[in-house]
């Protein structure tokens, strides 16, 4: 049984989640400015922490029901208590997306684009409302959890199959039009780079046939991606794998946080960007970047300590009935 804890998984939580933020806050402040090309390079290269997120999700979660000692008679518990961790804050971060868009539509004289359907359908991830973009990774992440469930005990026992035979075959699914009904399958490569780095981690089945797996993953990836999120995707596995120091409480703060900002980063700090780009010099612009930077992650420690730690905590208490509990990573 696997106990150490991977201070690097906090680490790498950190780097994705304020890659996004660059990745939206550069757009925002992507041109009547005198460094309007570096805010378009963080607006093209941020958004890879996109890829940073699963490659860790597809190992995490694997890792967290092996420690468990999970098995199929689980899967109702394992969902109540993804729900449990991730389903308040979202809801609370949906109702803080609607009202300030909501502000914004009224400023500028709009029509608010969302009825009542769309916010209803918007609680189950069934609609993604261009007020809070962000949202959609959820759900490829929920429906990340529905197969990873379902296949985690299978995966364990025949990991070699798994390899060999398991793996061609969701790639090719990936590669069908499936992949436009269940958005999954889009990015399935990136969580299969995590689910192979845990069987390497976890040392089951045949070293080099997982090497050889993680290899081939990353060379499919190459010829269906760009270079840049295979690159970051690498280094991502590269880190969970291979790094083994501390991490300072302080670099590892924004991993701690690292939901909360991912969900209020987007109508906070672009809307504060937005709604003030327009009454400050363009030679002063730029200031806007570092001030949306530290006000997003005031109100996301603040979102993190008062809704989504609570969380955190009912999930912990939702336990496995005939196995021990070790609280989920």
């Amino acid at each position: 049984m696997i106990n150490k804890k991977l201070d690097s998984l906090e680490l790498l939580r950190g780097i994705a989640v304020i890659a996004v933020c660059f990745c939206h806050f550069g757009h925002a402040l992507s041109s009547g400015n005198a460094f309007a090309k570096m805010f378009d390079a963080f607006h093209v290269y941020g958004a890879y922490g996109v890829q940073i997120f699963f490659v860790v999700s597809g190992f995490v979660i694997p890792l967290s029901l092996h420690k468990s000692r999970y098995n199929f008679s689980h899967y109702g518990l394992f969902l109540l208590k993804r729900l449990a961790r991730l389903h308040p804050p979202y809801l609370f971060a949906l109702v803080l997306s609607f009202i300030i868009g909501y502000a914004s539509y009224r400023m500028r004289g709009l029509d608010f684009p969302e009825t009542i359907e769309s916010i209803l359908l918007s609680m189950f991830y069934l609609h993604i409302s261009e007020i809070n973009p962000v949202f959609w990774t959820l759900v490829v992440e929920a429906q990340y959890y529905l197969l990873i469930g379902l296949g985690f005990v299978w995966l364990t026992k025949y990991p070699r199959l798994f390899l060999i035979v398991g793996m061609p075959i969701i790639i090719l699914i990936s590669q069908s039009p499936i992949s436009g009904y269940i958005r999954l399958f889009e990015f399935i490569n990136y969580f299969l780079i995590g689910v192979v780095g845990f069987l390497i981690y976890a040392k089951l089945g045949s070293l080099r046939l997982n090497i050889a797996g993680l290899i081939g993953i990353l060379l499919i990836d190459f010829a269906i991606y760009d270079l840049a999120p295979v690159v970051a995707s690498l280094l991502t596995i590269c880190v969970i794998l291979f790094f083994r120091f501390p991490i300072p409480a302080g670099i590892a703060f924004p991993g701690k946080i690292s939901y909360s900002l991912y969900l209020i980063h987007y109508p906070i700090g672009v809307k504060f960007i937005n709604l003030l780009v327009r009454y400050v010099s363009p030679s002063l612009s730029w200031v806007l970047f570092p001030i949306a930077i530290i006000l997003v992650t005031v109100i996301a420690w603040l979102f993190w300590k008062i809704i989504e730690n609570p969380s955190a905590e009912l999930s912990s208490s939702v336990k496995y009935k005939t196995s021990p509990q070790i609280a989920m990573v």
